[in-house]
């Protein structure tokens, strides 16, 4: 219902009286106040939704989160192995043996 015209106020005095004006535009406003809860209470519930998505991205990130750090730690651990022996050269024969006449030389001259 529109909000009432001041001829709509005039005819309802004159019919009712002033407390049936004054029950008139409080039933009125009574109705204005329930829309705006409603409308109120339909945010709350959308912005309720945001935030339980919010939460579900933040678990789902973590997992991703928890998943790269493992994923880093192995390749730490793999890249420092592979360092070592490459230090050590123990894969390649050609070097080790050059390695172990070098090693000779030194100790034996």
């Amino acid at each position: 219902m529109e909000p009432m015209s001041v001829f709509g106020l005039l005819k309802v005095l004159g019919d009712v009286g002033l407390v049936g004006l004054i029950l008139v535009l409080w039933w009125q406003d009574m109705r204005r106040i329930a829309r705006i809860q409603e409308q109120y209470k339909s945010d709350m519930a959308e912005q309720r939704r945001m935030y339980e998505s919010n939460v579900s991205l933040v678990k789902d990130y973590q997992s991703v989160a928890s998943d790269l750090k493992d994923v880093v730690i192995l390749n730490t651990q793999i890249l420092t192995t592979l360092s070592d022996e490459i230090r050590q050269n123990e894969y390649c024969p050609m070097q080790r043996v050059e390695k172990k006449r070098a090693i000779k030389e030194v100790g034996g001259g």
